[in-house]
């Protein structure tokens, strides 16, 4: 997968998982708690998202100073994560929860969590344009 569809992978992902938590969407942060809670589909996610990425660090793993290099450390981060998710799901939800309670307990930080992340979405998709 090449550097631009991975960031614009990432922004669409971003936007899905940022607009209902400003709109304070109940059933999506019920679906979310029950998803992240099950191990097997924690692995499965995990799994997942280790094999997408090792596709963009195949073609290119070097970081560079420059917008690839960010998507390229990026990269590495999530399929450190993923790894950690599909080998480790346990640990993973019981770090997980962790930072769950402290950002989704309060509605002002969930909304201002689901505007960081669309302006990381609005990020990565001008760069996921302009790589291309």
């Amino acid at each position: 997968m090449a550097i631009s569809s991975f960031s614009l992978v990432l922004g669409v992902f971003c936007y899905v998982a940022g607009f209902p938590l400003i709109f304070c969407n109940e059933k999506h942060l019920e679906w979310r708690r029950k998803f992240f809670l099950d191990e097997n589909m924690v692995r499965a996610a995990g799994a997942i998202l280790a094999a997408v990425v090792v596709t963009v660090v195949r073609r290119q793993w070097l970081v560079t100073p420059d917008g690839e290099g960010v998507m390229v450390l990026l990269a590495w981060l999530l399929l450190f994560t993923g790894l950690f998710a599909a080998w480790w799901p346990d640990r993973f939800i019981a770090l997980r929860s962790k930072w769950e309670r402290i950002l989704f307990d309060y509605r002002g930080a969930q909304i201002t969590l689901g505007f960081v992340l669309i302006f990381l979405a609005a990020g990565f998709t001008y760069l996921g344009l302009i790589l291309a």
